[in-house]
Formats: C-alpha cells, structure tokens, sequence
C-alpha cells in the first residue's frame, strides 16, 4: 500500500512503463503547488484528458480543495458516480438498458460486472473503498444546469426573490444582494461603461430595495412594468422624472431589444419562454421585424 495520504500531494496513479506494457509499482504523485496559476491538458482522443482531470478534481476534494468546473461536454459529471461500497445496485440506475442487450445481458448482469470490474480497477490503483467515503464525505457535489431542469436550475429570475431576513436585517448584506442581482441583469442587458454608476443601476437598485423592504417578489415582467412606472416618484432627494424620464426608461436608457422585451412578456411569452436576454420569442404575431429566436 502506498503511503500518499499527504496534504497538497495529489495521487495520480502509477507511472507506466512503455517497454514492459504495464503500470510500475511505485506511486505518480503530483504537488498541488504546481497548479496555483493556469494549466492546460493536451492529447489525442481516448488518451486519458479526461481522466486525469477527474482525478485531480478527486484528489483536490479530498484535500478539501473546492472546483467549479463548467463542463459543456457534460463528462465531468461522473464525478457523482462514486460509490464508496461498490455495490451492483448501485450501478443499476445508471447502466443503459440498450447496452445491456448488446452485450446479451439483462441490466442487473451488466450493473454486477461493472461493479466487479470497478473493484478490480480500483484495487489495482490502491483505491480503496474508504478512499472513495473519504472522497464522498469531503465535498458536497451538485451540478447546475442553466437553462434546464435536468441537475440545479440557474436563472436570473431568482435574485428578484425577497431574501432572507438575516440579509434584510443586515443593510450591507442587502446592499450587496442588490448590487449582485442588478449588475447580472444589466450584464444579460449588455449594458456597457460603468454600470454601476449609470441610471439604470440607480433605478433598478431603487425598484429592488423598495420591493424587498415591502417583503414583494418581482419577477421579469413586474419588473419591466415597474420600470415603466415606478412605484415612486423620487430617487433620493431628486425627482425621478429628473434622474431619469420616462421617454428615456424605454428609448435611450436601455439597450436595443429592451423596449420590444416589454411587449413580449405582457403579450407572447410564457415566463418559462421568455428569453434572459429579453430578445424574442416564436410567437407568430411577435413585433420584432428579425423574427423570433426562441
């Protein structure tokens, strides 16, 4: 048993000899000092990227290291496909029932062998089972999928949500909550320059604040009709017809798209439809002389 178990070692396996064809019995350990700037893996297809890159996502977990990976390929999400006692029906929800019929096997048969195989493998790289509880016990996982259901949904809409009362106690705590929801949004706006001393940030922070305080969440569509017609007349002590007027909220204050937007939402789109970059839609009778991009 190799003794690897050290803060900022990570253990990548065994180094392979290429004259013998097979793996030395001696441990490939990595510091974690060489990856404090940029890194990048390089090499032909099924050469073993992607394997590598997950054992160092492990091996930093259990060093109690935390990633954010984002992953549009979508192979980084095995990473919750550690099974600690290695168990066939473990494997069970994920083996493909077609595979299992290629193979002349029902699914039970094929999700015993992959554990089998998967305990041999392991054991040959002195992975153990406690290793993999280790693992598991050091790292909460979770996938977030924008856009969709399928893991953690992200979507802007959420940060109109009231926040806490811990946060709405703490004025800089909320301070920040707005700050953060307002410049994600004018972000997605594509509003350029020093957002966050423009006049929408000022609005947009205004509307926001006053809405939390009221204990009111705002979702897409009040908040375009709130920036149409505010819930108040002054930002500060100046007036808001001032600050900013209204024919300027929807011609000049707002990005191309942003005035189309407000027809959208009140007339064609579903909130699950509407765009987070307040476009278009499919809708046939949408205003929009380009079409419709949903």
């Amino acid at each position: 048993m190799f003794d690897y178990e050290k803060l900022g070692v990570f253990y990548l396996g065994r180094p392979y000899d290429l004259d013998e064809k097979q793996p030395l019995n001696k441990p490939l350990l990595y510091s974690s000092k060489d990856l404090t700037t940029h890194a990048v893996c390089v090499g032909m297809t099924g050469s073993g990227k992607t394997g590598l890159c997950l054992t160092l996502l492990e091996e930093a977990a259990i060093d109690h290291i935390p990633a954010i990976v984002i992953d549009p390929k979508g192979d980084l999400g095995n990473l919750l496909l550690t099974f600690p006692d290695l168990k066939p029906e473990d494997y069970v929800p994920w083996i493909d029932q077609a595979e299992a019929t290629r193979k002349g096997m029902t699914v039970d048969e094929l999700a015993k062998k992959t554990a089998a195989d998967w305990r041999k493998g392991l054991a040959d790289s002195e992975q153990t089972p406690e290793r993999i509880a280790n693992f598991r016990s050091a790292v909460d996982l979770a996938i977030y999928t924008p856009g969709s259901n399928a893991g953690l949904p992200l979507t802007v809409v959420r940060s109109f949500t009231v926040p806490g009362p811990e946060v709405l106690a703490n004025p800089d705590a909320l301070r920040e909550r707005i700050a953060a929801a307002v410049s994600g949004l004018l972000a997605l706006l594509g509003v350029s320059g020093d957002a966050s001393r423009g006049r929408e940030n000022i609005l947009l922070s205004t509307i926001l604040e006053r809405a939390w305080k009221a204990n009111r969440n705002l979702d897409l569509s009040a908040l375009i009709r709130e920036i149409q017609q505010p819930p108040f007349t002054t930002i500060g002590v100046m007036d808001l017809e001032s600050v900013f007027p209204a024919t300027d909220r929807f011609t000049r204050g707002f990005p191309p798209g942003w005035r189309e937007s407000r027809w959208i939402f009140r007339n064609c789109c579903s909130p699950t439809r509407a765009s987070l970059a307040f476009r278009s839609c499919r809708s046939p009778i949408c205003p929009i002389p380009s079409g419709c991009s949903f």
